[in-house]
């Protein structure tokens, strides 16, 4: 199956997009974004061979997914950019690890990095009370898609997000039981992961 030309993207409606993430011998492997944060949704196997077949199983898949609660909300758009900026991160120190960066590389995509953070961490306190809230609120759809690096590090990374906020005290309860949903979900974890 390695010989056969990819479609970027299977299937699209309003809200989602599926797209190939992986092919082998045995499989091909589809993973579902959402369009308004580009964020991991969920994901599923082909085991055939027919990029027709691909294609009518992914507008069968896209089909049957409702509007997400929280479509095009503020508070998800952050959610969704700080786990962008985590997997970017990842993803440079990866590089800087291997030796691939030079130093201009590097101070541009420290002062790119710095940018971005200032500007998340002005639209996070921008938010109004009630998408501050919903911050601190797991989605179904993130329990079921954690296996995602986006939506792991949109269900972890909320502690991270929960700093930056200049009037968190006021949130101190939402996060203490949005950290207790997480660990009757997943088991107990070390706040710091």
């Amino acid at each position: 199956m390695n010989d056969i030309l990819i479609p970027e993207c299977l299937a699209k409606n309003d809200h989602f997009a599926a797209n190939v993430a992986y092919i082998d011998d045995y499989r091909v492997f589809v993973i579902i974004y959402r369009l308004d944060t580009f964020e991991f949704y969920t994901s599923f196997n082909i085991f055939n061979t027919d990029e027709k077949f691909w294609i009518s199983k992914a507008h069968e898949c896209i089909s049957k997914l409702k509007v997400p609660i929280d479509w095009k909300r503020p508070h998800r758009y952050c959610l969704a950019r700080y786990a962008r900026q985590v997997l970017n991160d990842d993803s440079f120190f990866g590089e800087l690890s291997c030796n691939m960066l030079s130093n201009e590389d590097i101070n541009r995509y420290m002062l790119i990095s710095r940018l971005k953070e200032t500007v998340l961490i002005k639209k996070l306190n921008q938010l109004s009370i009630d998408e501050k809230i919903q911050l601190f609120i797991l989605k179904d759809w993130e329990i079921e898609g954690s296996i995602g690096e986006g939506v792991t590090y949109a269900i972890y990374g909320r502690k991270h997000i929960y700093e930056r906020l200049y009037d968190k005290e006021k949130y101190e309860t939402y996060y203490k039981k949005y950290w207790e949903k997480v660990e009757s979900v997943f088991g107990k974890l070390d706040e710091d992961e």
